[in-house]
């Protein structure tokens, strides 16, 4: 039995995928399959077509006790500054290895320093949809073709919501929504951000007032 046959069966076993759907998928028969499960040895030339097949990536194939990578799709920009406009037909992906992976997520690039240090202008920021949003809360919010990311709070003594960030200024605003207003809002919660740029030294000055 090689690695590349023990981690894809397990693969299989776990998503439920029958023989017949993978061989397809890799562009063998059915027979020639079903011989390398006879043997339990998958060719490694197979290992990529295979990580793709279930959304993985090479490293979790051969080290299976690793966190799986998982592919999540970018759907545009997210401002952390001045609201910009959404760009939707961006084809790129980012890795993602958190615990809680679901075909749901998706990233947005930031956009913008009003919510560093957490969030930096370049950073991959990956959300959730379907989260349950609590106050406090990293959300990417859009309205209409305006699309940011901000702290989420919700006040319905006085039938508001509200999205914060964290550098105030006349540049960064908060942005008030009415419970009642007929607008199409579309919230997720963010549930990871892939850093890079791990040595901002302008973002740490700009935060204790030295820039």
């Amino acid at each position: 039995m090689n690695k590349l046959y023990e981690v894809t069966s397990m693969l299989m076993e776990k998503n439920e995928v029958k023989n017949i759907e993978l061989a397809n998928f890799l562009g063998v028969s059915s027979q020639a399959f079903g011989n390398w499960v006879g043997r339990k040895t998958i060719p490694d030339k197979y290992a990529k077509k295979i990580s793709e097949f279930f959304n993985t990536d090479l490293n979790y194939i051969y080290n299976p006790k690793t966190k799986p990578v998982k592919k999540v799709k970018i759907i545009g920009t997210a401002s952390c500054g001045n609201p910009n406009t959404n760009h939707y037909q961006l084809n790129e992906s980012v890795n993602y290895n958190g615990e809680f992976y679901k075909d749901s997520l998706y990233c947005v690039i930031a956009n913008g320093d009003s919510m560093a240090p957490e969030i930096e202008d370049g950073d991959e920021v990956i959300c959730d949809p379907d989260a349950n949003i609590k106050n406090g809360d990293l959300v990417h919010y859009t309205v209409g073709d305006e699309s940011a990311i901000k702290i989420y709070i919700r006040d319905d003594e006085a039938y508001i919501i509200q999205f914060v960030p964290y550098n105030q200024s006349k540049t960064f605003k908060t942005k008030t929504i009415r419970l009642d207003d007929d607008i199409d809002i579309k919230i997720a919660k963010v549930v990871a951000v892939n850093k890079l740029k791990f040595n901002n030294r302008l973002a740490r000055l700009k935060l204790i007032g030295r820039a």
